[in-house]
Parts: structure tokens; C-alpha cells; sequence
């Protein structure tokens, strides 16, 4: 199964611009656990699933429609470098040229844990959390965008694992924070095919939210 792999908090998400319901009834309010451990925890695991890529699994085809696993990894590397920028106040273009115009060379771990602990670093700033942030999904809060960011690691880890063979099981702590600040951004990304097929339409209500989340994103476990 090949699939579209643009997820929210992303360089190459470009959508414009509730209460998510599991099962029928409401998502707590109170996050299971706190945004920055959260980020912490998502950085953790897609590290080790990058750590997991073989030395000749760089170039071979990922899940991700016409992206290796090269691919992939400079993605989510743009991506930290993106967030950094936006949540230290740059604009959209300004946070996409520095996402872009630095290396994507070298120790694929090695660039993903700096840029992680740069990223990490812009939401550990004073009130970044409830700074506005211009995204290209609109203006939105830094708290928000901080979990776009959890949920672009936990994705895309598990992009990586699937293409790889690696440990593809989502941390499920950190699952329902994503889901409900992806809820206002997935009738466009389904409809402009953002996530691929998007969802199945088979998997129910009461399933477990974490292979809810993979179904509407279009990932297929």
C-alpha cells in the first residue's frame, strides 16, 4: 500500500484553512500528557525509528507515494527546521526558506537530533504555547501547532518502520491529542488528497484511536 505522506505541521502542507468524538463521546479536555513532554516522548520515537533504517534502506521506495526513506527522513528534518523557525515568529516564506535552504546531507541522525533539540528548544520558549503562529493552515496557537508537530513524528515514524520493518506500534499516550487537533484540518486534507485515499470508511467508531488515526490519514496497518 503506497500512500500520499503530507501530514499538518509539515513544509509541504498547504492547506488553508469540534470537539473530536471517540466512539461517540468526547475526547478529554486534559491532555494525558503535557505538550512538551508529548514532543519530547514523539521526537524519542522517530529517532529510534530512523536509527532502525539499514545503511542500503536509504534509497529503496517508502510508503509515501514517489518518496524513498531518504525521502521521508528530509521531510521531517524541513519539518523541525519549519517549526523552529514559525514558533520563533518568522513568517511562512521565511520559515520555508530556512527549512529549505539548509543541508540535508550527511548523518541523517545526526541533523534529525539537532534540529529536534532546536525545535524542542523554540516551544520551551515563554509563552510560545499560547503564541500566535502564522501557519499556512492559518493562524493558530503554539500549542496546537506543537501537536501538529507530535503528530507529524509519530506518522511519519511510523512511515519509516513500515518501510523498513521497524517497530511501527504508535505511542498511544499521545495519540488523542493529535486526533483532536487534526479534526479541523482533515476535511481539506482528505478532499485535496493530502492523505491519500484518506479514510477506509471500515474501520468503526470504537475502534482503537490510534489505528482510527492511521485509517484517515490514509495509512492502511
Amino acid at each position: 500500500m503506497r500512500l500520499a505522506c503530507v501530514a499538518p505541521g509539515t513544509v509541504a502542507w498547504r492547506l488553508g484553512g469540534v470537539g473530536a468524538l471517540v466512539g461517540g463521546e468526547p475526547l478529554p479536555t486534559v491532555s494525558i500528557v503535557e505538550p512538551l513532554e508529548a514532543l519530547t516522548r514523539a521526537t524519542a520515537g522517530y529517532e529510534q525509528r530512523l536509527a532502525g533504517v539499514g545503511a542500503d534502506q536509504w534509497d529503496q521506495p517508502s510508503v509515501c507515494i514517489g518518496w524513498t526513506v531518504k525521502d521521508v527522513a528530509d521531510h521531517v528534518l524541513g519539518g523541525n527546521r519549519f517549526a523552529t523557525a514559525l514558533a520563533g515568529g518568522a513568517s511562512t516564506d521565511d520559515a520555508l526558506t530556512q527549512a529549505l535552504t539548509a543541508s540535508f546531507d550527511g548523518d541523517a541522525i545526526a541533523r534529525f537530533v539537532e534540529t529536534a533539540g532546536s525545535q524542542l528548544d523554540a516551544f520551551k520558549r515563554p509563552g510560545a504555547l499560547d503564541a500566535i503562529v502564522h501557519h499556512p493552515a492559518g493562524d493558530i496557537n503554539g500549542r496546537t501547532f506543537l501537536y501538529y508537530r507530535v503528530g507529524d513524528l509519530l506518522l511519519h515514524g511510523w512511515d519509516l518502520a513500515r518501510s523498513t520493518g521497524g517497530d511501527d506500534q504508535l505511542d498511544d499516550d499521545l495519540v488523542p491529542d493529535v486526533w483532536r487537533e487534526y479534526q479541523p484540518l482533515l476535511p481539506a486534507a482528505i478532499e485535496t488528497g493530502a492523505f491519500g485515499k484518506g479514510p477506509t470508511g471500515d474501520v468503526p467508531d470504537d475502534a482503537p484511536l490510534a489505528l482510527r488515526l492511521l485509517d484517515v490519514t490514509g495509512r492502511r496497518p
